[in-house]
């Protein structure tokens, strides 16, 4: 693999078929290595090598339909090696929208827009993996979505689907910081461990194991629940809906069941948000970047510090690997956020 200023042998990965009705599989995805001119650069234009690719589940909601040998896109933490854009110098680190591959040429205003530089944000003393996860574009999703539409009061409940995920380990521990009481569900005793033990979650179970219904309304108790974080957008909803208090809230985050491939769900009591002035509010992050100063300011000393906790895995292991590890990350194969790290950093 080399790169100068006439040739890049650049290994990308290339969906070979569009899953139909199933989660992916590695079989849904090939590599393929191909020697090309490096790229001339026009203004505002930066040719990155990739470093740490983060494993996200909308990721598979961006599949294109119908389409073959087509590449995926993702976000990853990544090195500028030639630059026309003055914001994003050589050498620089950057958060950027990459392809799955060793190295990306940033071109379309769009994307060059996503492209963020870490110099002055990055802490020493946090991992760069971080800036995938806890203090990424997940984090700020998390942060963002809790203060905006959120409206957390001290002394509240709250329920997080998929909480050892990594939206839902920073979820909790903000809602905890902010005085509130927080549930939490996974699919494994070992993380329903983890966010009880480490992340200091009040009540958490294994809606695999356990029959969700039960479980979630034990939890809840005669408090009942105010707000549910979703995840997972299943059938969960039906439940909260039953269980919200007045004026509760449902803050419609993450979609990771349609990810999975798994039959929509459609809640039969949607009259409990007439009933009892429910709010369900959906949030995407893109396009809501205004307050990411905020974020980074009071978020990285927490991080730094050890009082927010996180749980990721970083496999060091080539790009050629990344379609069968996001297969297993969609099953639910790892805790915390998955990383895909391609070079030394």
């Amino acid at each position: 693999m080399t790169h100068d200023n006439k040739v890049i042998s650049n290994t990308r990965v290339l969906i070979s078929k569009i899953p139909e009705g199933i989660a992916p599989n590695k079989s849904h995805f090939r590599s393929v290595t191909i020697t090309e001119p490096a790229p001339v650069l026009k203004e505002n234009e930066i040719l990155v090598q990739n470093l740490v690719f983060s494993l996200d589940p909308y990721i598979r909601y961006e599949f294109p339909e119908g389409a073959t040998e087509s590449p995926v896109l993702g976000f990853c933490i990544a090195q500028v090696i030639d630059s026309k854009n003055p914001a994003f110098p050589v050498g620089a680190k950057v958060s950027s929208p990459s392809h799955w591959e060793q190295y990306t040429h940033i071109r379309d205003p769009y994307y060059l827009s996503e492209v963020q530089a870490l110099g002055d944000i990055v802490d020493p003393k946090i991992p760069l993996s971080a800036y995938n996860g806890v203090l990424g574009a997940p984090g700020f999703t998390v942060w963002d979505s809790l203060n905006s539409i959120g409206n957390l009061k001290k002394g509240e409940t709250i329920y997080i689907s998929s909480a050892a995920g990594t939206l839902g380990q920073l979820a909790g521990q903000l809602a905890k910081r902010k005085g509130l009481r927080v549930i939490g569900s996974a699919g494994t005793d070992e993380k329903v461990a983890f966010l009880k033990n480490e992340l200091g979650f009040d009540a958490a179970f294994n809606y695999k194991t356990l029959d969700k219904r039960v479980a979630l309304t034990e939890a809840v108790g005669k408090a009942g629940l105010d707000i549910y974080y979703d995840l997972v957008g299943d059938d969960t909803v039906e439940i909260a809906l039953d269980l919200l208090n007045q004026r509760g809230r449902i803050l419609a985050v993450g979609i990771l069941a349609a990810h999975q491939n798994k039959e929509p769900y459609g809640p039969k009591n949607l009259a409990q948000i007439v009933f009892k002035q429910l709010r369900y509010e959906g949030y995407v992050v893109f396009g809501q970047y205004e307050n990411l100063g905020k974020f980074y300011e009071e978020v990285t000393p927490l991080v730094a510090s050890g009082e927010i906790k996180y749980k990721e895995t970083v496999l060091n292991q080539g790009v050629e690997t990344i379609g069968e590890v996001y297969a297993n990350f969609l099953s639910g194969a790892y805790v915390g956020k998955v990383n895909v790290q391609i070079a030394e950093l």
